[in-house]
């Protein structure tokens, strides 16, 4: 005799056909639309009257208690509460040890921006809109893939075997708010950071429409990272793809981690002033010092310096450059300026809201990354209809990743959008973990590791 099927065994798609889930469906959809929408001025917060961003903020403030009263919970639950909330406090922190407010403005609004679209994204969990994630993502990627390949400043000269003539054959789009283009390195950290989610669903979603659009996502991707000449993006991406092929195939961990400690040895014993070469080449051209390795070496030196100097809540947000220039004068990379922070994504974090800061920002990489570890840990027992949210989650690993590696030769999370992206894909990597172990918890049939 059949068994009606019990609450603990069924499908996240039947749950959304029970009374109040449609109404929950609008109220996700609606805070993401109003996150985002909310947000997006506070990217150009340097250039807005403090009025408006503040009523900005104070919009978001009115959506975050709207969804409270209307869900009974201010916040989409995630397992990264309290690292995120930690850094909202610090924002007040962060303007009491700033000498420059004008300065420190853009940087705080961007942490209000960032925290906005984490929860905005993140509350998608549970929602029928959550596996719409990976062709939204897959979207965005492209269109921000063609608007750094035509508005980005390729003027480099890192990498003398990368043909100069290429840049020249593409055409340049002129953007008001960034005429004179795009920063290579920023280019190349954010691109990094979606190549590896569409590689990801390229190899992994196992549907074949979404597979063919991530290939060819993830091909266009690839070439924009090519061109942008940023060698810790490129060290991140051969970490993360390392990683997150260790993440799918838990049985072969020990065999990936003996060949890169391997490859790693060889390199460091036979190849090292190659690939210091490689990394950090001599300067020459148009190339500035503070891309080298003794132009890094001279800002981590007096970022250190600064910590020592000015206590445990840092220097105050976004002033690192005016700090170095006028009480640590540079004797490597020169009294010009443009260096603009450490070019240490840990330090940079330290400088800017204290060590309770670098506190806050550890603790939310480590709880983005166990809660995808968690998510995804039985691969069998994932149902195909999850596989695509699954296997974004294990991408966003990879960018998780690639963003750490990457933060040890610079601060990629510096530019607003830069920061808003990668808080982005967060709350996706949150809403697919959430996703997941959901339905785990609501009995589907756990299997062996693949």
């Amino acid at each position: 005799m059949t068994q009606p099927d019990t609450p603990s065994t069924a499908q996240p798609e039947a749950a959304l056909t029970a009374p109040g889930a449609t109404r929950a469906d609008q109220i996700a959809l609606a805070f993401f639309v109003a996150c985002g929408l909310l947000a997006a001025p506070l990217l150009f917060a340097a250039r807005l009257p403090q009025g408006l961003r503040f009523v900005v903020a104070a919009a978001l403030l009115a959506v975050f208690i709207a969804r409270g009263l209307l869900t009974r919970s201010f916040l989409p639950r995630t397992a990264v509460d309290w690292p995120n909330i930690l850094l909202l406090l610090l924002l007040p922190v962060g303007l009491w040890a700033s000498t420059d407010r004008a300065v420190s403005w853009p940087v705080i609004y961007k942490v209000i921006a960032g925290f906005a679209i984490f929860y905005g994204v993140a509350g998608l969990a549970g929602a029928r809109w959550a596996r719409a994630l990976p062709w939204l993502l897959l979207a965005g990627s492209a269109g921000l893939a063609l608007v750094v390949l035509l508005g980005a400043n390729w003027a480099t000269a890192k990498l003398p075997w990368i043909p100069e003539g290429i840049y020249g054959l593409l055409p340049r789009l002129y953007f008001p708010w960034r005429t004179e283009g795009f920063h290579p390195n920023v280019v190349g950290a954010a691109i990094a950071w979606l190549f590896l989610p569409a590689a990801a669903l390229a190899l992994w979603a196992q549907n074949r429409r979404l597979q063919l659009a991530a290939g060819a996502g993830a091909l266009l991707l690839g070439l924009v990272l090519l061109l942008s000449q940023s060698r810790g993006a490129w060290l991140g991406v051969a970490a993360a793809l390392l990683a997150m092929l260790t993440l799918r195939y838990r049985r072969w961990w020990l065999v990936l981690g003996v060949l890169l400690a391997a490859a790693l040895a060889l390199g460091l014993a036979f190849r090292f002033n190659w690939m210091q070469g490689l990394f950090f080449p001599v300067q020459m051209g148009e190339e500035t010092a503070v891309n080298t390795l003794p132009g890094r070496l001279e800002l981590w030196t007096r970022g250190l310096i600064m910590l020592h100097d000015f206590g445990p809540f840092g220097i105050g947000p976004g002033q690192f450059e005016q700090m170095v220039l006028v009480l640590y004068p540079p004797f490597f990379t020169g009294l010009q300026g443009s260096f603009f922070h450490a070019h240490n994504l840990f330090l940079q974090a330290a400088l800017d809201f204290g060590f309770p800061g670098l506190i806050a920002l550890l603790a939310l990489l480590l709880g983005v990354g166990a809660a995808i570890v968690a998510a995804t840990g039985r691969w069998a027992a994932i149902p195909p209809a999850d596989r695509p949210l699954a296997a974004l989650a294990i991408g966003v690993f990879g960018s998780l990743t690639t963003f750490t590696v990457h933060g040890l030769v610079d601060a990629p999370q510096v530019a607003p959008p830069s920061y808003v992206l990668l808080f982005g894909l967060f709350g996706a990597a949150m809403a697919a973990a959430s996703h997941l172990s959901a339905g785990q918890v609501a009995g589907r049939t756990p299997g062996p590791p693949l």
